[in-house]
């Protein structure tokens, strides 16, 4: 009796596991998704003499700083950036 109850405390306690894994597997998921966001572009914050259109659905940005030269690549319908390309001078 005594192993039996042991068997079964085991199997609940791996289930109770088996539940919270999935529980934050769920929570990382969409913290992740809600992270995506925060790379929004929005076309009035930036110069238009540095914005090149690539394709239909990108155009490309180019922001100087010191001595550096980032490139963003941005989806046109979601202002999301999808790349960035950042080309340092020695």
């Amino acid at each position: 009796m005594l192993k039996k109850n042991f068997l079964i405390s085991l199997v609940v306690i791996q289930g109770l596991l088996i539940v919270l894994a999935i529980i934050a597997i769920i929570f990382v998921v969409f913290h992740k998704m809600s992270n995506n966001n925060n790379f929004d572009v929005k076309l009035n914050d930036i110069d238009l003499n540095d914005v090149y259109l690539l394709n239909e659905n990108q155009y490309q940005q180019k922001v100087i700083k010191d001595d550096q030269v980032i490139f963003k690549i941005i989806d046109i319908d979601s202002n999301k950036v999808l790349k960035e390309i950042v080309i340092e001078k020695n």
